[in-house]
């Protein structure tokens, strides 16, 4: 039986409503339609850039480290809306809406592999369970993001009655959407699919570093547990996916520029790549991030541009693609920093400082010229989880993880209240701790057309 699926993918309209049951979206047809037959068909889609560049950079708007100066007040388009931690991010019905739409869609990519695979042409049963397992780690990273968006910081206590997204395993359109999913049962599908990939997954994913493998699997399995607050397992995890992958952190040390960073696809340090949707995006910076840099950080002069703008003014952008442009595009995947920094916290945690701080030296040595590196050394406690936490934000500025780690560390108690401010300097929002904002409303978009679901609350 042949597996139709869209050449051009659904048009943005649809996707906006990828999850609802109603015909006059259903409707609409794609331009073309590709037929997915053999094993290759299905290998070949899952090269799709609509599956390496999933991300939604408008998760970096919603963090402490971004500025914003020329906002409206109030906000008026996307971008500050997301920025200012609106309730909605677009009002309109029509639109696709912003972050949900970009994790759907990939998951739409799995789930077709996924409901396909076993009745493709040629290949072999174990090339099947190949792809089937990669499928199951992908749609698992992208559950993965969508429950630390839309549904409470995971908690023990509650995880089975917070609501979190709906967990959708078909790719046919006019399949009945299913309720919104607690956060503790898409965790739970998550570690389950994640484990039910490991024996069949690729041990090896160098040349090409956006497919699974068995150390891609670990890593996200490491991510989902310190999210989870499951430290013993974290570290597991982690140190599991450095065995059977790469364990070097990419070193900055040996290199001039950032035009020397390897492409991301295979890229040495990469265990499971990803991009952002808006990769080649600027970000700014505010000034509070820029002067916590050590000045000799080579990671400074790597990504942050400073140039002198109207009135004299300086403005710094943070270049994804590295200064001078290259291919330094970061990976909103895992890597073996984010590995050893997993390591480092879990150590910190558990007051076993020494392992803390060599595993963060593993880290910060690579960052620094060899003439000014200090080796980082204490025996506090707090100092040394303090100084995981910001190396975390320094190593991963802007590629979504630092409003993760905002929602949890709000969740202990450690996020002081953040601030917007215009161009006058008039704070204009506020992220309280404790805000119900740390959890991002369903799109007006998708309730519309499943109106019985539970809206999140807001502080209002």
């Amino acid at each position: 039986m042949k597996k139709i699926i869209y050449k051009w993918f659904v048009p943005a309209l649809l996707f906006a409503l990828v999850l609802v049951s109603c015909d006059k979206y259903l409707d609409v047809k794609p331009k073309g339609v590709q037929v997915l037959t053999t094993v290759t068909d299905y290998d070949q889609w899952l090269n799709s850039f609509g599956i390496e560049a999933s991300l939604p950079g408008e998760i970096n708007r919603l963090a402490d480290n971004v500025d914003n100066s020329s906002v409206s007040n109030p906000p008026i388009t996307t971008d500050e809306r997301v920025y200012t931690w609106q309730p909605q991010f677009s009002e309109e019905l029509r639109v696709s809406p912003v972050i949900w739409s970009n994790q759907y869609k990939a998951i739409y990519y799995f789930n077709v592999v996924l409901e396909g695979i076993d009745e493709a042409t040629g290949g072999t049963e174990q090339q099947k369970k190949s792809l089937k397992a990669e499928a199951l780690l992908g749609r698992a990273f992208d559950y993965l993001y969508l429950v630390n968006l839309y549904g409470k910081v995971y908690d023990a206590n509650t995880a089975d009655e917070d609501l979190a997204v709906p967990f959708v395993t078909s790719s046919d359109l006019n399949t009945q959407t299913p309720d919104r999913s607690t956060v503790q049962e898409i965790y739970d599908h998550i570690i389950t699919d994640i484990e039910a990939a490991l024996s069949d997954l690729p041990q090896d994913n160098s040349e090409n570093r956006f497919r699974g493998s068995v150390a891609g699997a670990y890593s996200v399995l490491a991510r989902a547990y310190l999210y989870m607050g499951d430290y013993t397992k974290a570290a597991l995890n982690a140190q599991l996916a450095m065995d059977n992958g790469p364990n070097a952190v990419l070193d900055y040390t040996t290199m001039s520029r950032a035009r020397d960073i390897p492409n991301l696809r295979v890229r040495p340090d990469a265990i499971y790549a990803r991009l952002s949707s808006s990769f080649s995006n600027y970000e700014y910076p505010t000034l509070s991030f820029l002067q916590s840099f050590d000045p000799t950080d080579l990671r400074l002069g790597f990504f942050y541009l400073t140039s002198t703008i109207g009135d004299g003014k300086e403005q710094t952008l943070y270049r994804p693609q590295g200064v001078p442009s290259g291919e330094a595009y970061p990976n909103w995947g895992t890597s073996v920093a984010e590995m050893r920094l997993i390591l480092a916290e879990v150590a910190a945690r558990s007051n076993d400082l020494g392992t803390a701080c060599d595993e963060l030296n593993l880290v910060r040595k690579c960052r620094f010229p060899t003439n000014s590196y200090e080796k980082y050394e204490s025996d506090v406690q707090e100092e040394v989880l303090q100084k995981v936490l910001g190396e975390r934000t320094f190593e991963f500025p802007y590629i979504g993880l630092r409003w993760f780690d905002m929602r949890r560390l709000d969740a202990e108690g450690r996020m002081p209240a953040v601030n917007r401010y215009d161009a006058l300097d008039n704070v204009i929002a506020t992220l309280s701790p404790g805000s119900n904002k740390y959890t991002l409303q369903i799109p007006i978009q998708v309730l519309y057309f499943n109106p019985d679901w539970p809206q999140n609350p807001t502080d209002e």
